[in-house]
């Protein structure tokens, strides 16, 4: 079991490489309408970014940054089609009552493992690339150049889709490693062996133990 913990935050990398790595310096407007996709993404990470250079302190402390989380990036992602994703044919047979514990677990995991990345922040260079979906599109996919200073360019992909008039994530891939993908493969290993009600059991064991070390990712 801890070898799959182990697993199942290393995977992870995809949620907090793009939550940490695109607080930085967005490229410029350009002078045409920017697509509401990409302004929700800019306007995301400039809200970050704008917190985090008035005072770099709050990079170290896991209660203010949960606030900016909460605030700036979580309602940015929808997470009803993100957990729906994630466990497949298994959502579709869990009961109402499964269906919340799971999003509530799975989310606070997303939530600690940011709070553990984001300590690891240096000045990036974010750069959102044109679209390439029809404007009309209810799905679009977002790519973004971020370069942190001294490392090579990390390519990262959002998936977006509108509800109602907002537009949310709802997957994002890293360098091709994929939110949604690894962790659809890892919870259903977990939940082939101990049901749905013991993989949710097994994140919220994961969360009070990273919580009780100070926010830490259990398992990293």
């Amino acid at each position: 079991m801890k070898r799959y913990g182990m697993r199942l935050f290393t995977d992870m990398l995809a949620w907090s490489m793009a939550a940490t790595l695109l607080i930085g310096a967005v490229s410029p407007l350009r002078a045409e309408p920017e697509p509401a996709p990409v302004a929700v993404l800019r306007h995301m990470t400039e809200n970050v970014t704008d917190v985090v250079r008035r005072d770099n302190s709050i990079l170290q402390d896991p209660v203010r940054m949960r606030a900016l989380a909460n605030e700036a990036v979580l309602p940015n992602v929808d997470f009803v089609t993100l957990s729906r994703w994630v466990l497949g044919k298994h959502w579709r047979k869990a009961t109402p009552a499964q269906r919340e514990a799971f999003m509530t677990q799975f989310r606070e995991m997303l939530m600690l493992t940011y709070l553990q990345r984001v300590t690891s922040y240096r000045e990036t260079a974010v750069r959102f690339l044109p679209l390439r979906t029809a404007p009309q599109s209810d799905k679009v996919e977002v790519q973004a150049e971020v370069e942190p200073e001294g490392v090579p360019v990390v390519h990262v992909l959002f998936r977006m889709h509108r509800v109602g008039e907002d537009w949310l994530i709802y997957d994002v891939t890293v360098e091709g490693i994929s939110l949604v993908a690894t962790h659809r493969s890892g919870f259903s290993q977990e939940i082939s062996r101990n049901g749905l009600d013991g993989l949710i059991a097994r994140l919220e064991e994961m969360n009070n133990r990273a919580a009780g070390e100070g926010g830490k990712c259990a398992g990293c």
